[in-house]
């Protein structure tokens, strides 16, 4: 069956199906769920986007091809529609109120096709939520009408009716306004004429690119709490370019967007939490809509919390946890460390962690990286003096205090300041000591009797403790014991004469006088008589056993002295020659001492010549 000519309107390419159907039931007299009855058809099938419906349409109106040249807006399920290939909720869409704009529909009257009461249509962007200006007379959208009677809804021609007949003063009463960004970039995208840009590539579907702009203009504009049914379709206008200006840069712009609201929040006596940081845009994405199309500007602003907001493993935002913590505050290092906030304070501004002026602000608002703090975190509810030290690792004095001053022991927090008068351990470091200093250890047995503690091993050994220590820290000692009647520092034993081997210094390369006596086979006050006389030269020189200074002869200076120069008694000895003769007859013969003996208390000749005149006295007695 196919409808006579005349009942059939001019249909035009931005028309919806809706309203074409109307107009098509207006012509002839009818309601559009009247004449579908009676044409056997469902009106709401129409309505939907039922191909089987539209088909039948089609055949009726004498539409030739597979698709119906009217805008379809296709129910794909409950509170889901399709058009142009584009997704959109049923929150997207106005479907049930009449928008127009009064000179679009004043052009229709004073067109000469079709009849008057049929020439007004209704056009696809009319339908879109987000579109309220029309782009080619700049001027609001007005709702005609707005009725949800299951009889009357989307019935355009009639529910249209009473405001075509005072279009006039609609049309004088029509303000002036140039089409949003948001609105422009809308009807080019849904049209398929708006190259990819930051936004689309941040929102897969157009209807949620445009509920984000809004959402976020109006929270820019209105502040973060405000109630969104109280915006008129002027301040949502309004919030959708703010917001469309913000998301067309991205995720960068959603980024600093969301810095803009922290910053605005810390200027707030509130709690802290998303809730009241992001506001309405936190409880839209949270609590009013599970749509995944918002799964990016959730997760942009998930990613924006975790890293500037003291969220910790144990805090969630859309149902996502942090898989570490980023951010601090003294609230949050307060709960984590149980160390009281006015301390937290004082650490953190001490170590330049936060500044003079965050001092000001409560403790929720003071925030700080997480990472830098750590180290200090981690210590401050383990933290302990000198004293809790020297009892911990049971050094005793004043092994504490050498072991600090040589660095082994390092405070995490410095002292003798006016902020902090003492040092400050951390029961963790000094724990590291220990194990280093037992790494290498093992349990002491019943034979090992030479084995003896660190403190008389240093005794022994002619070293400093502190020597000892840096050898076993070192790893430089081979045995290693521990006493099981002691702990940390006394319990350690080691073989006095192993640290020895490894401390006694360098070989100075001389005689020590005593040594000097034995060679010279004189007594000590003829080797130092010698030494001051500068008959025999001498040096200070560190003995490599004791590390103490001491005055020593060459090795090879001693050797060239007892070359050249002999004692009386040894050259007797030598000789064989009593000494009484011996020094008789070399006086006889004009040998005199190579010495004045009252200034080197001993008689030493020059060793050439008094052996030349003791061998002529060997020959003549012989």
């Amino acid at each position: 069956m196919e409808l006579d000519s005349v009942y059939i309107p001019c249909i035009y390419p931005d028309e919806t199906v809706t309203s074409y159907v109307s107009r098509v039931a207006s012509k002839a007299g009818y309601t559009a769920r009247d004449f579908c009855l009676d044409m056997e058809m469902n009106f709401q099938a129409l309505c939907d986007g039922k191909p089987e419906a539209l088909a039948r349409f089609s055949e009726l109106v004498g539409v030739e091809g597979d698709r119906f040249p009217a805008a379809i807006f296709k129910r794909t399920g409950d509170c889901w529609f399709e058009f142009k290939q584009e997704p959109f909720s049923r929150n997207s869409l106005r479907r049930a109120t009449v928008r127009v704009c009064p000179h679009c529909i004043q052009e229709d009257l004073e067109r000469d096709v079709d009849h008057e009461k049929v020439r007004p249509y209704g056009r696809w962007s009319w339908n879109i939520a987000s579109i309220r200006t029309c782009s080619k007379h700049k001027t609001p959208l007005v709702v005609a009408t707005h009725e949800d009677h299951p009889q009357k809804v989307h019935d355009f021609s009639p529910l249209l009716q009473p405001f075509v007949e005072d279009i006039n003063r609609h049309v004088l009463a029509a303000q002036f306004r140039e089409p949003s960004s948001l609105e422009i970039y809308l009807e080019k995208r849904i049209s398929g004429d708006q190259p990819e840009n930051l936004l689309s590539s941040l929102h897969p579907h157009a209807y949620a690119s445009a509920r984000a702009c809004e959402i976020i203009g109006a929270t820019k504009l209105y502040g973060a709490r405000v109630v969104a049914e109280s915006l008129s379709e002027d301040q949502w206008y309004a919030a959708g370019q703010v917001g469309f200006d913000i998301a067309i840069q991205g995720v960068d712009g959603i980024r600093d967007y969301l810095d803009h609201l922290q910053h605005k929040f810390a200027s707030k006596n509130q709690n802290w939490g998303p809730r009241q940081i992001y506001g309405r845009l936190y409880e839209w994405l949270a609590h009013e809509t599970e749509d995944t199309a918002y799964d990016d500007l959730r997760k942009t602003i998930t990613g924006h919390a975790f890293k500037t907001l003291p969220m910790g493993p144990n805090d969630e935002i859309f149902g996502r946890r942090p898989a570490k913590r980023i951010v601090h505050s003294v609230h949050s290092a307060h709960q984590e460390t149980g160390a009281h906030p006015k301390r937290l304070k004082k650490i953190l501004h001490a170590v330049g962690l936060i500044d003079q002026s965050q001092l000001g602000q409560t403790d929720e608002r003071i925030l700080f990286n997480a990472d830098d703090a750590k180290f200090y975190l981690d210590r401050v509810e383990q933290s302990m003096s000198m004293n809790q030290v020297r009892d911990y690792i049971n050094a005793p004095r004043p092994v504490d205090r050498l072991l600090f001053e040589a660095g082994i022991l390092k405070p995490w927090l410095t002292g003798g300041t006016d902020i902090f008068k003492h040092h400050a351990f951390a029961k963790c470091d000094m724990d590291e000591f220990l194990s280093d200093l037992t790494t290498d250890t093992k349990p002491v047995t019943n034979d090992e009797t030479n084995l003896v503690p660190i403190l008389k091993a240093q005794k022994l050994a002619n070293c400093s403790t502190l020597e000892v220590v840096q050898l076993i820290l070192e790893h430089r000692l081979r045995t290693l014991r521990t006493d099981p009647n002691e702990t940390g520092f006394l319990s350690i034993l080691v073989d006095p004469e192993e640290v020895k081997s490894l401390v006694r210094g360098k070989d100075h390369g001389g005689y020590s006088l005593r040594e000097v006596e034995k060679k010279l086979k004189t007594s000590t006050k003829v080797v130092k008589a010698l030494v001051q006389r500068g008959c025999l030269e001498a040096e200070t020189a560190i003995n490599p056993v004791n590390r103490c200074p001491q005055t020593i002869v060459k090795r090879e200076i001693l050797d060239a002295f007892m070359n050249k120069f002999e004692t009386a008694s040894s050259l007797s000895r030598r000789l064989g020659i009593h000494l009484q003769t011996l020094m008789k007859h070399l006086r006889c013969s004009g040998v005199e001492p190579a010495f004045a003996v009252v200034d080197v208390h001993a008689t030493i000749y020059d060793r050439e010549i008094a052996s030349k005149k003791a061998q002529e006295l060997s020959k003549h007695e012989q």
